[in-house]
């Protein structure tokens, strides 16, 4: 970013390139802090005074003033400024979240769209993807620029074809040209499912990543990648108020139960490990611990937003 300042300053590119090269954000605070530079004017007001009052004062030491003493002091301004811009502009990281049983819609600056499941935040960097836009309006090359965001929980991507799109977890990161699908993040593992085109999936764990292409999925759980499941349907169902699992963790459906309905589930001695397929009601919750529940023979309490879990009879 200092090479493109530095040209910008010296005149060598325009305002408008210097958006496309550093985003539009970043640009106008330079371009406003110049602004506010050249407006300084020296004070050339007439003051009168009476030699008196000069005289009357010890006399000083006179030293002159070298020229590097007056550009520190530019330099020491200029940097001032800079921090102060830099203090009012505040973070550029846009962060978007559902509630408790919202669906939620989001479009992305580049035109792609992001729906949250319910309970679940995306967030980016907004000077990196003004740059990304930039780029694409004047067709000039990406350079080291890429779409990213971040992601907790459990969201549906539908991207634009273009720079590459990076989805960022905590357990793991989806890349993508343009495609649909789907990332699960629940802290034990990360569950993909690709509705069209292809993706890479590459968890933090390990070196090994997966391609996932349209109608597949794929399960990464317990430091390994399950084997790749056949996707039928065309969008998740959770689009319709419902969560289907098929051959998924029970702690990726418990994960899943505490953002749907805003609980906490306390596992108690329950081996987890087992396994469930079904769907489940996204607003029932008495029906939805039902369904997952019980064909496991676990018992289970509620006292408020609290699940307490025992093993059955």
């Amino acid at each position: 970013m200092e090479e493109n300042l530095s040209k910008w300053l010296n005149g060598e590119i325009t305002d408008d390139e210097l958006i496309a090269l550093i985003g539009r954000k970043e640009a106008l605070k330079y371009i406003q802090i110049v602004s506010e530079v050249d407006q300084w004017v020296p004070d050339q007001s007439q003051h009168l005074f009476d030699p008196k009052e000069i005289t009357a004062q010890p006399k000083a030491k006179v030293r002159s003033i070298r020229p590097w003493f007056s550009y520190a002091a530019a330099a020491v301004i200029f940097l001032s400024i800079v921090s102060y811009f830099w203090v009012i502009m505040g973070d550029s990281t846009v962060t978007f979240s559902s509630q408790i049983g919202e669906v939620r819609s989001i479009e992305l600056p580049d035109g792609s769209n992001v729906t949250l499941a319910p309970n679940s935040e995306i967030s980016w960097d907004e000077e990196e993807w003004e740059k990304v836009v930039a780029m694409k309006e004047k067709k000039l090359k990406s350079g080291s620029s890429s779409r990213k965001l971040k992601l907790r929980g459990k969201a549906l991507f539908e991207v634009e074809k273009g720079m590459p799109f990076t989805v960022e977890s905590s357990v793991g990161t989806v890349e993508v040209l343009g495609t649909t699908f789907e990332v699960d993040d629940f802290v034990e593992g990360l569950n993909v499912v690709c509705f069209e085109g292809r993706v890479r999936a590459k968890p933090k764990k390990t070196s090994k990543s997966a391609i996932i292409s349209g109608g597949e999925g794929y399960l990464f759980f317990k430091g390994r990648w399950e084997n790749k499941r056949t996707i039928t349907n065309a969008k998740p169902v959770w689009l319709q108020n419902q969560t289907k699992f098929e051959n998924a963790p029970l702690s990726q459906v418990i994960k899943n139960l505490e953002k749907i309905y805003g609980i906490t589930i306390d596992k108690g001695n329950v081996e987890i490990t087992r396994r469930f397929t079904g769907t489940i009601p996204n607003n029932q919750l008495d029906v939805a611990l039902k369904l997952v529940f019980s064909p496991f023979k676990i018992d289970y309490t509620v006292y408020g937003k609290k699940v307490t879990l025992s093993k059955g009879n």
